[in-house]
């Protein structure tokens, strides 16, 4: 059987649609499911109203003529002609191929930022720019491969969440700078923190503990000329989760790029 994921891009839905119609320390439940499903039951399918306002549009001379196979090809998750639509329907598998190759993806998110040019924000191409709400979407994790290079859990237990948050980003930071040595350059991170994300993206914070942090990253990022995209990613999709729950310590494994 299909899992509510599958089911809701199936019908043409973002992945993860559904999940937000209850809470967040809820979600794991046996119920949630049966709660997401029946959402979904009365729902319609995408395909079958794209097949019927086919035989209309071409007709109208408003499309150019295709088969049904071609539209069901370009219906499946991430198989769209637009950016947007890999990004409201990743591929649910990420050995199939994508329509954007890795850097090029990177390229293409780099320029979508907010209204206010503060962080990256996506939104669909049917909607208005929104002024006075923010509206953000978590990137999809699922369109790059990723590879574990460190994790270890942190020796503070006493610090708060948003201040160990933080300073994962500035050892990322570093790791860019000492370890890549990059310079000169645009790039995307992805952090499951709203809090990080908002202090990051104005470059300032009421805290004192998080001002202090946020200079020792800019210094970083100014001598070594980088322009970093705080972009936000949903924490069951973040792939750096799980290795900083890590009893073992692991630090800075060889790679050739992240």
């Amino acid at each position: 059987m299909a899992s509510i994921v599958e089911r809701e891009v199936i019908l043409g839905f973002p992945a993860g649609y559904t999940e937000q119609c209850v809470r967040k320390g809820e979600r794991t439940a046996e119920w949630v499911s049966d709660v997401r499903k029946t959402l979904l039951g009365n729902s319609w399918s995408v395909g079958v109203v794209v097949c019927l306002l086919k035989q209309l549009f071409e007709r109208l001379g408003l499309v150019k003529a295709s088969t049904i196979q071609q539209l069901m090809d370009r219906l499946q998750p991430g198989g769209g002609t637009h950016l947007q639509t890999v990004l409201l329907r990743p591929p649910l598998r990420r050995e199939s191929s994508l329509l954007l190759p890795e850097d090029g993806l990177s390229r293409r998110l780099s320029g979508l930022v907010s209204v206010k040019g503060e962080d990256l924000l996506l939104q669909s191409t049917s909607e208005q720019l929104v002024k006075h709400q923010r509206l953000r979407a978590s990137v999809p994790s699922k369109l790059w491969k990723w590879r574990e290079v460190s994790g270890w859990q942190w020796k503070s237990p006493g610090e708060h969440i948003n201040v160990l948050e933080m300073r994962a980003v500035m050892t990322t930071v570093k790791f860019w700078i000492a370890k890549q040595k990059l310079r000169n350059c645009k790039i995307i991170h992805l952090t499951d923190s709203l809090v990080v994300l908002h202090a990051l993206s104005r470059g300032r914070s009421s805290s004192k503990k998080l001002r202090r942090i946020i200079m020792r990253i800019q210094a970083y990022l100014l001598v070594a000329n980088i322009q970093p995209v705080w972009a936000y990613v949903h924490t069951s999709q973040n792939p750096a989760d799980r290795p900083s729950r890590r009893v073992i310590c692991r630090k800075w494994q060889k790679v050739r790029s992240i």
